[in-house]
């Protein structure tokens, strides 16, 4: 990587001027009491192609060069782990672990991107380079995308990538039709879950085979169906012989 200035005859003598490169603003103080000059070069938005060594090279008069030693870029990495859908009225637990970074931790807040509300982490919840936030009471305007902002000791601040929440909505209980009881499984490769009906007294059996089961819909919290079917005992007349 490099960045450039050029010299420019101004105001005050022959002056620095920045090269534009996109994406880099080089910056170059004026020498100090000490005869000291600080060069900065300030990248706008990390990329992982910025993760690589630099370098300074000072042209002096009569075209004297003097070449830095390397200077390293590291990007702070961390790996959020994936948050398990839940119905409303549970909580989620979000967790983080900085892969490379600075050693300590200073303060962290989770934010919901769609709303903007952003939640402290409590200095308990941070261990080492982990992190975790449990929350309240969940409902559904709790959904959506969760990222955590880290503050090193150092000043230094990252954020995560975005976590998805995923917040279920149970429907209605549903009362059992006479002399049955409910079951209720969840739906293979699906959010969703069905409550079937079985008998439950001997030698009772289904009225309405087509209506053994309904299938909750947990984005809505509504039935495909209302209605049950209920269990009989089947009479059979005593045989006339």
């Amino acid at each position: 990587k490099q960045w450039y200035q050029r010299r420019v005859r101004g105001k005050r003598g022959i002056e620095l001027e920045d090269v534009p490169s996109g994406g880099f603003t080089s910056i170059l103080s004026g020498m100090d009491e000490r005869g000291v000059v600080t060069a900065m070069l300030i990248i706008d938005k990390t990329e992982a192609t910025d993760e690589t060594v630099y370098w300074v090279v000072i042209t002096l008069e009569d075209d004297i060069t003097v070449t830095s030693q390397n200077i390293t870029l590291r990007r702070v990495t961390a790996r959020v782990d994936p948050v398990n859908p839940v119905f409303e009225r549970d909580t989620a637990t979000f967790s983080a672990t900085i892969l490379q970074g600075p050693d300590q931790i200073s303060s962290t807040i989770i934010r919901h991107q769609e709303t903007g509300k952003e939640y402290h982490v409590n200095a308990d919840n941070i261990s080492g380079n982990h992190v975790n936030f449990t929350t309240g009471t969940l409902y559904s305007s709790h959904q959506g995308s969760y990222k955590f902002r880290i503050k090193f000791s150092n000043d230094l601040e990252f954020e995560t990538e975005g976590i998805t929440l995923l917040v279920k909505v149970n429907c209605r209980p549903m009362i059992a039709p006479p002399n049955t009881a409910l079951v209720q499984e969840s739906v293979q490769g699906s959010l969703d879950y069905k409550i079937s009906v079985k008998c439950s007294v001997p030698n009772y059996v289904i009225m309405f085979d087509d209506q053994t089961t309904v299938l909750c819909d947990t984005s809505t919290g509504r039935y495909n169906a209302t209605t049950l079917t209920p269990c009989a005992r089947i009479y059979i007349p005593p045989s006339d012989n």
